[in-house]
């Protein structure tokens, strides 16, 4: 069974061995209602900013528990290619989805983007609830796959402000399109042929339509702002799938699902 993981703020690298630490509610509701584990069980908690702690649970007083600290691992788990997924605001589950499995794929950033196309409209309060429940499911999707670095969910915003940005210093900017000049990986790979001190470049942001697609201002607004025109092959990918395959088709071919990337396992002796 894996030990079970917890996002704590509190459990941030350098403190020693022994330091008591309170989980956040929702993290202790699960601990102790959910996963009813027990005071002494093993459990790792991390504050989203690289790394981990070895913990044990401590009994739990009233809707509230703790964890004793022990060993900290700076593990961290972040693929080298940093991911900005900026997604058009999609129907509530198709959010959820893309949100979770972004996560697990690796993306740093998430951006809802509201475009003419988009089905669901969001604004002031509504828009600032559904962003924390966003936020609130990457963290939960962080516990389960491991990683150590929380996906940044940033505020809902129009199309011009998303791509007028700021973006990270040398960001690849692509815009998902069917029709689009370019493979994505290709695009990618090219720019790592160009910086050859760098296996893949730095940072991506990652512009996916809504249903129906961006419109033709929208587009042409996209481009103008930098972003370039990228495929994921002849077939048209529903919104909620094309940032996931996307991501997966990175991983696969130019990061930590590559057999390139890991070392090549060590061979078994011959039979006697």
């Amino acid at each position: 069974m894996l030990t079970p993981r917890f996002h704590c703020p509190q459990a941030v690298p350098g403190l020693a061995r022994g330091t008591r630490v309170e989980l956040p509610p929702d993290a202790a509701h699960h601990a102790m209602r959910v996963l009813r584990l027990r005071e002494g069980q093993p459990v790792a908690v991390f504050c989203g900013h690289g790394g981990e702690y070895e913990g044990e649970l401590e009994a739990a007083r009233g809707k509230s528990a703790a964890v004793v600290l022990g060993a900290f691992h700076a593990c961290d788990r972040a693929p080298r290619l940093d991911v900005h997924v900026q997604q058009a605001v999609v129907a509530t589950e198709k959010m959820d989805w893309v949100v979770e499995k972004a996560v697990e794929l690796g993306a740093h950033r998430f951006t809802p983007v509201l475009a003419e196309r988009s089905v669901v409209r969001l604004n002031g309060e509504r828009a600032a609830r559904r962003a924390a429940h966003w936020q609130a499911l990457a963290v939960s999707a962080s516990e389960q796959c491991g990683l150590n670095r929380l996906l940044e969910v940033r505020p809902v915003q129009a199309l011009d402000a998303a791509c007028g940005g700021p973006h990270e210093a040398g960001a690849l900017l692509c815009m998902l399109d069917p029709e689009g000049e370019h493979p994505l990986t290709a695009l990618v790979a090219g720019a790592a042929s160009a910086a050859p001190d760098a296996v893949v470049p730095r940072s991506l942001v990652l512009l996916v339509g809504p249903e129906g697609g961006f419109s033709p201002a929208e587009a042409a607004l996209a481009r103008a702002a930098g972003y370039v025109r990228a495929t994921l092959g002849p077939r048209v990918l529903r919104t909620e799938t094309a940032a996931l395959a996307a991501l997966a088709a990175l991983r696969a071919t130019l990061d930590d699902f590559s057999p390139s990337s890991r070392p090549a396992p060590a061979l078994l002796p011959e039979p006697a």
